[in-house]
């Protein structure tokens, strides 16, 4: 009788292993696709600044040239 309850002891123990490892793995899988995602929207982010600025930039060149071109004209 002992040893019955020694096994069934010894199973509820690796099944609560078992629980608590793919607990912590789905845990790890979430933090990482957390930190993913927070990569993409940073590397978005940037893209969408680089591309601002360059629209600024051209921009501020076409109005020069405007400048340039109305001031040869007088």
């Amino acid at each position: 009788m002992k040893s019955r309850i020694i096994i069934i002891i010894i199973i509820i123990d690796i099944i609560t292993i078992i629980i608590i490892i793919i607990i912590i793995i789905i845990i790890i899988i979430i933090i990482i696709i957390i930190i993913i995602i927070i990569i993409i929207i940073i590397i978005i982010i940037i893209i969408i600044i680089i591309i601002i600025i360059i629209i600024f930039i051209i921009i501020i060149f076409i109005i020069i040239i405007i400048i340039i071109k109305t001031s040869d004209l007088h």
